[in-house]
């Protein structure tokens, strides 16, 4: 018990001062938007791009086969992936090459040799469409964190409050972001998938806080902690859901879904450091801020109706 009331005095962010509070996750940012900034210099795109953004060519079986096999028995094709689709024993092996090359072609008569026509799916994707694809997805992301930003204005009609859950959003994509350029991940239609999803779930928690903050009655860090734990719980919940799928992908080897897991993994842990060190520390500055001026606005109130008694 002493032990778990050490735990609790901690993780108590009410004893601590708003600097310290709002200081780590700045810094965490920092970190991610050098790492990005690393990568834009070094492969031209803040994020490496999966086949969907940048080109390639995918192909579908059914084999026992292992990735081993597969990678060995196409090793003069530029394979980038072989993965199984959790559909039977079907495979995915993609291809760094387009259609209407002589490789194409070459890579077509080994697959007719191997499995017989008509027995696999192949589609290639020209970087042309790759780059279509890239913008469509970047559009994406940019309406739905607009909209969320309206949303959230409109909601709490103020400008500090709608300002820290936004910047808790963003900062929660950058480092998801970083963290995907860090383990080399790809950028690719799940991923983006996930990233969309990240807004949704980072943006419930702040909303959660920020309105029992403000809109509540009762002492302030009262409320904080309590809102903490809810939070807290909330959070921790999803996360346990998606490590669950994680771990599933994993041993089935279902890649979409494990990149899917992977971002949101990254994104939700970085949430619970920007919701409840970032937003909290905001909030707690802005609302006692509010509080002070409201005291000088009454001492001096009062302080001028004495002057008039005396009077």
């Amino acid at each position: 018990m002493e032990e778990e009331a050490g735990l609790l005095e901690k993780i108590d962010i009410t004893k601590y001062p708003v600097k310290e509070l709002v200081a780590i996750p700045l810094i965490i940012l920092l970190i991610a938007l050098a790492v990005l900034t690393y990568t834009q210099l070094s492969v031209d795109s803040p994020v490496h791009m999966g086949m969907d953004f940048k080109g390639g060519t995918w192909v579908k079986v059914g084999t026992d086969e292992t990735r081993e096999e597969l990678t060995a028995k196409f090793s003069a094709f530029s394979v980038t992936l072989v993965a199984s689709t959790g559909v039977g024993n079907e495979k995915r092996i993609e291809f760094d090459l387009t259609g209407g090359s002589q490789e194409y072609d070459q890579l077509i008569d080994t697959l007719n040799t191997e499995y017989g026509v008509g027995t696999y799916r192949i589609e290639s994707i020209s970087p042309r469409f790759g780059k279509q694809y890239q913008t469509q997805a970047l559009l994406a992301i940019a309406i739905a964190f607009t909209l969320m930003a309206v949303v959230v204005f409109i909601t709490f009609r103020t400008f500090v409050p709608p300002l820290a859950v936004i910047f808790s959003a963003f900062s929660d994509i950058v480092i998801a972001v970083a963290c995907m350029d860090l383990i080399g991940m790809e950028l690719s239609l799940g991923t983006v998938a996930a990233l969309l999803m990240l807004i949704g779930y980072s943006v419930d928690s702040d909303i959660l806080l920020t309105t029992n903050l403000l809109r509540k009655k009762g002492e302030l860090n009262e409320k904080l902690r309590n809102t903490m734990r809810t939070g807290i719980t909330m959070t921790s919940t999803t996360i346990s859901a998606v490590f669950a799928m994680f771990v599933v992908s994993f041993y089935i080897d279902i890649p979409i879904l494990k990149d899917i897991s992977i971002v949101l993994l990254f994104g939700l842990a970085m949430d619970l450091m920007n919701t409840w060190l970032f937003n909290a520390g905001v909030l707690r500055w802005y609302i006692e801020r509010k509080e002070r001026k409201k005291y000088v606005k009454r001492d001096v109130g009062k302080a001028k109706k004495r002057g008039k008694s005396t009077k």
